[in-house]
């Protein structure tokens, strides 16, 4: 498929857009996939720590047709790509990805730090016009509000540095949370980024892997009772806790790609937003997983 047809299909809208403006209309509930950490190469048959990547994405994409319920929409938390975010991974990640935009299913990307910044929005979005600059909410980086009936979604950039572990939101994506969150309506919202935030009790070798910058991060959440919880990947790990400082809930999405420690699962996230709340529940890629079906109650924090 090559980038023309794929654009003309409406994907750019999908995929890259700054923010995506969904009608408020009144609604019981509504199903969101989350996924994580994909690490497409352009090379479909790719191996890496005894996975295909590029097959458990189409497993998950195939798992997410048969859900019954269409989602409102699925979110993509970092490194889409494999390593270092070529164009040619872009390229397969969206080709695996196309079941489910030719179900109107609209797929919201952050960047984690095996994606490459412009080959992702090149790739995906399309390059500017020669001597136009692509405009952005925040200078280069890759921000969305996502708005709906019942949740919002503020998906962050936390790429700092391509093929670098550690992840940085900068001053100026900060100011941008603050105004997003500041703006009414004071519905429930969730702040998604790739990296995992830095904690009190880590060591100082563990926290240069982490968002170096979550201290304020947080230190600004705190803030608004709105926030409901902080969502990451990174780890390649599936986790639910709280931030040790702020008391916010804390929910590390599991990779669709490659584990790191044996037994811990790889698959996605359904989740299930009402009025009072979201379930979250753990769909493994093996179903035989002990933590297959795994369900994780969050209660809205506001009135």
């Amino acid at each position: 498929l090559n980038r023309r047809s794929f654009l003309k299909r409406g994907t750019a809208a999908a995929f890259g857009a700054l923010a995506t403006q969904l009608p408020a209309i009144d609604i019981p509930e509504q199903v969101w996939v989350l996924f994580s950490d994909t690490h497409i190469a352009a090379d479909e048959a790719q191996v890496s720590r005894g996975v295909c990547m590029v097959e458990n994405l189409r497993r998950c994409a195939n798992q997410v047709l048969k859900i019954g319920q269409k989602p409102f929409g699925l979110i993509i938390n970092g490194d889409c790509a494999f390593l270092d975010g070529q164009t040619e991974d872009y390229v397969t990640f969206a080709r695996c990805l196309q079941p489910l935009r030719e179900q109107s299913v609209q797929v919201h990307c952050t960047l984690g730090n095996h994606d490459h910044r412009t080959n992702f929005l090149n790739a995906i979005i399309g390059p500017p016009p020669p001597n136009a600059d692509r405009p952005m909410n925040v200078p280069d980086k890759h921000v969305a509000t996502v708005t709906s009936a019942l949740v919002n979604w503020l998906l962050l950039d936390s790429l700092d540095l391509v093929n670098k572990t550690p992840g940085r939101l900068g001053e100026a994506q900060l100011v941008w949370i603050e105004r997003e969150l500041r703006n009414p309506p004071d519905r429930p919202t969730f702040i998604v980024a790739h990296h995992n935030p830095t904690l009190p009790s880590m060591d100082e070798k563990k926290k240069a892997t982490c968002l170096l910058d979550s201290d304020a991060l947080f230190d600004l959440l705190a803030a608004y009772p709105k926030v409901q919880g902080y969502i990451y990947g990174h780890t390649h790990t599936w986790l639910r806790a709280k931030h040790e400082k702020t008391g916010l809930p804390l929910l590390n999405l599991p990779p669709v790609a490659y584990i790191f420690r044996a037994g811990d699962p790889a698959g996605w996230v359904h989740a299930q937003v009402r009025k009072d709340g979201m379930k979250l529940e753990l769909r493994c890629l093996d179903r035989a997983h002990k933590d297959h079906g795994q369900i994780v109650d969050l209660k809205w924090r506001m009135s």
